[in-house]
């Protein structure tokens, strides 16, 4: 496993969590393949609490890269919870009135998907939102108002046609477990639902940005209200058919740019990364360079992890597997102080911030019902 410099007391504790995980998937890439496999688990930055207990049940965490080797024979850990996640940037025109209007966009823009479409609304969901920001220096982007939508594929999440490993679905028959110690075990898929399973996942990645593009026309009210789409990028999926990006970013040599998300309120931030920096990762598409999507979500009080059946023991609370972290009193996200935490995170994933992005309204789970 590959080590981040500067981890906190949350850090730490899951990074002793993923050396397990990791170990986990070498024996299940080894049973798969009949030859020895490996594994490794590249943590970010941002590496923190996912809101989904099942998902830190299965020894999966926000914040990382999970690669395996499996040869010929492919593999799907489906604890993952596999989906489509991403944010988009578009530079918008200038017209809303107040946030009073923008408000009332964005709810129409819910209404017509949400009576009218086949898409699930899901920008109050965990840690999705729609922002209006404004960029007030010259320079990489031109200055003036931008929309950034962070939302995921949720058409594909539990629903039987899904990649959530929903009771009754399409492959939860052919689940196979790899039981290891303490309550850690491995669920994951192999053979041809295996393949099937990264085919959707590939599939949903111009499905993804499609969708988002559509919702920025809807809440923008026509097509000729957005100048561009500045960038689309994913922190949740799969590279390729063996590793999969968990809150963690995978860009190309000609995409070095992300957005660093932050919290709400506060700024944005459009950083120019370094492609030859120890962020790197090779996949079957390439070598690519690995970022952190944000500041990810650390405990207030000692994890203290324990693992049984059917529920998650964490930080003396007992959680069934279908609950959430959203809201809970003991989580909270990361603080940020530009100053100190961007050295931090550059130390770990070198990079340079172009534009700083000012919010300005703000829409997502907590400002759903001011």
């Amino acid at each position: 496993m590959k080590t981040l410099r500067t981890a906190d007391p949350t850090q730490q504790q899951i990074i002793a969590h993923l050396r397990t995980t990791e170990q986990l998937l070498a024996e299940a890439a080894t049973l798969a393949s009949g030859r020895a496999g490996d594994a490794e688990i590249t943590p970010m930055p941002d590496l923190g609490l996912p809101h989904n207990v099942r998902r830190i049940h299965g020894g999966f965490f926000t914040g990382a890269l999970y690669q395996w080797d499996s040869g010929p024979v492919p593999l799907i850990p489906v604890d993952a919870t596999v989906n489509l996640c991403g944010v988009t940037l578009f530079r918008v025109e200038d017209d809303f009135e107040d946030e009073q209007d923008f408000r009332r966009r964005v709810e129409a823009a819910r209404e017509t998907i949400t009576k009218a479409s086949s898409y699930v609304w899901n920008f109050t969901s965990g840690n999705h939102f729609v922002i209006l920001a404004e960029n007030r220096t010259p320079g990489t982007l031109p200055e003036g108002r931008y929309l950034v939508l962070h939302a995921s594929a949720a058409e594909f999440k539990n629903q039987y046609n899904g990649l959530y490993p929903a009771s009754g679905n399409w492959y939860s028959d052919e689940i196979r477990i790899l039981a290891g110690r303490n309550g850690r075990y491995l669920r994951y898929l192999t053979g041809k639902p295996a393949e099937r399973f990264a085919r959707v996942a590939t599939m949903l990645e111009s499905y993804q940005r499609e969708r988002q593009q559509l919702c920025a026309t809807l809440i923008m009210g026509s097509e000729a209200r957005i100048h561009d789409e500045v960038l689309s990028l994913l922190h949740y999926g799969m590279p390729d058919t063996s590793s999969i990006a968990i809150g963690c970013q995978w860009l190309r040599d000609d995409q070095p740019r992300s957005l660093l998300l932050t919290r709400p309120g506060a700024p944005l931030y459009l950083v120019r990364f370094a492609t030859d920096g120890p962020n790197r990762a090779t996949t079957q598409h390439g070598d690519v360079t690995l970022t952190p999507h944000g500041l990810g979500v650390h405990a207030l009080e000692p994890l203290q992890l324990a693992y049984h059946d059917g529920h998650l023991s964490i930080a003396g609370r007992r959680l069934s597997l279908d609950q959430s972290l959203a809201g809970q009193d003991f989580v909270a996200i990361r603080g940020f102080d530009p100053d100190t935490d961007l050295a931090r995170i550059f130390d770990d994933c070198p990079g340079v911030v172009e534009t700083q992005l000012q919010q300005i309204y703000s829409y997502h789970r907590t400002s759903e019902n001011p």
